[in-house]
């Protein structure tokens, strides 16, 4: 099948990365991700209430309850990040396959609809190195991180009143997340040169969502809301000292860790203003203050909240309409206060956004979307961030009886 091929060759992609971010990610989980190859990141990230019967909604598994064929969405996100500093500007860039779902009706007078996929939950990317003299000592310190968390999900719709929908989703969260840091004197005179610290991680949760109106006409109102529950995730922490001593002898440890993942939830609504015009918002908090490594609470992390609307407008629905007219155009907005604070201070980001969602065939949408936004300040580290991600979106009937001609 079609839908299988696609499948196979977004899992292939999973394999293609190239690294190199913002330095904020070297605290906490890294920088927390949001949706970014499919129709939201046009429309600055949000979907706790987008309706689109032809869309695998990552935020709200209740809307899954409106598909009609069997689905998969999927694609690829490039990131260049400008990092400026009182002292100089950097320009890193990275590219990853940033997830893939796949969904399938089962019931449809109900909504029952089960879906699954893989999803990015967290990034660490940042390579950063610093040169100092002290006392006509020169030397050299270099900071590198990489890795990630993920997500794999599985879940179910269910539609058990007219325009009332629930949806449950259960979560195994995993990944690899690793810090390294390199003192260079240029001399064995001290004893430590590099430390790199490899923090293996792995915890189950789950997400509860609900949505009420799920309509496309005009005047449609959608409402949605979204929690997720916290997760104790646990792993094995491995730390290697490497000794500049004769043939520089290298110490390792392990040692088992916990950390603890809050609670976030969210509210957001859909309205058609005209069969064609679609708008949307959502607020989204997380309860990061309550986030723990091993039993402590790392200073450098805080409560977070994001808001975000955005605007979809599609100029014709009919099957025989032009190219440009069955194209989608996407605008959105997001104004995010991180779970970073430096220096006491909060590390906030704007984004702009626009997108395309060209339509390829007739129940395939190839989805091309920029961010362009800042984050922190100078004072500390501003990061000029600018992404561009392509996606797919594609679906076919299954299960349907072939009539067989005498």
């Amino acid at each position: 099948m079609r839908t299988i091929k696609i499948l196979t060759l977004l899992i292939f992609c999973f394999s293609f990365s190239y690294s190199g971010g913002s330095i904020y990610s070297r605290f906490g989980l890294g920088t927390i991700k949001f949706s970014n190859v499919d129709k939201t990141a046009g429309l600055g990230g949000i979907g706790i209430a987008l309706f689109d019967p032809v869309y695998i909604n990552r935020y709200n598994p209740a809307l899954w309850s409106e598909l009609a064929r069997v689905r998969i969405s999927g694609g690829y996100l490039y990131e260049g990040t400008s990092t400026q500093d009182k002292f100089k500007n950097t320009f890193l860039t990275s590219g990853n396959f940033d997830g893939v779902m796949f969904a399938m009706p089962v019931w449809k007078k109900r909504g029952l609809t089960i879906a699954t996929g893989l999803i990015p939950f967290s990034r660490v990317n940042y390579d950063v190195k610093k040169d100092s003299v002290v006392e006509n000592r020169y030397f050299s310190q270099s900071y590198k991180g990489e890795g990630g968390i993920s997500s794999f999900v599985f879940g179910f719709s269910f539609r058990p009143f007219d325009k009332f929908s629930i949806g449950f989703r259960g979560e195994y969260y995993f990944g690899t997340i690793t810090n390294s840091w390199k003192t260079d004197f240029g001399t064995s005179e001290f004893f430590i040169s590099s430390v790199k610290r490899e923090r293996n991680y792995g915890g189950f949760g789950f997400t509860i969502g609900l949505a009420y109106g799920l309509g496309v006409r005009k005047n449609s109102l959608t409402l949605g809301f979204v929690f997720s529950s916290p997760v104790k995730l646990k792993g094995i922490s491995t730390t290697e000292y490497t000794l500049p001593i004769l043939t520089q002898s290298l110490v390792s440890e392990m040692n088992k860790f916990d950390a603890y993942l809050p609670y976030r939830a969210g509210f957001g609504l859909s309205y058609f203003i005209t069969d064609r015009v679609q708008f949307s918002g959502d607020v989204y908090y997380q309860n990061w203050n309550r986030f723990k490594i091993s039993g402590e609470h790392p200073e450098e992390i805080t409560d977070a909240l994001r808001i975000g609307a955005g605007v979809e407008i599609l100029p014709s629905r009919e099957m025989l309409a032009g190219f440009f007219e069955k194209t989608s155009y996407r605008f959105g907005i997001f104004y995010n206060k991180t779970y970073f604070k430096i220096e006491e201070k909060q590390i906030n980001e704007f984004f702009f956004a626009f997108g395309f969602g060209f339509p390829v065939s007739f129940d395939t949408r190839l989805n091309l979307s920029v961010e362009y936004g800042l984050r922190g300040d100078v004072e500390i580290v501003r990061d000029k961030v600018l992404r561009i991600s392509i996606g797919i979106n594609t679906g076919e009937i299954w299960f349907v009886k072939q009539k067989i001609e005498d």
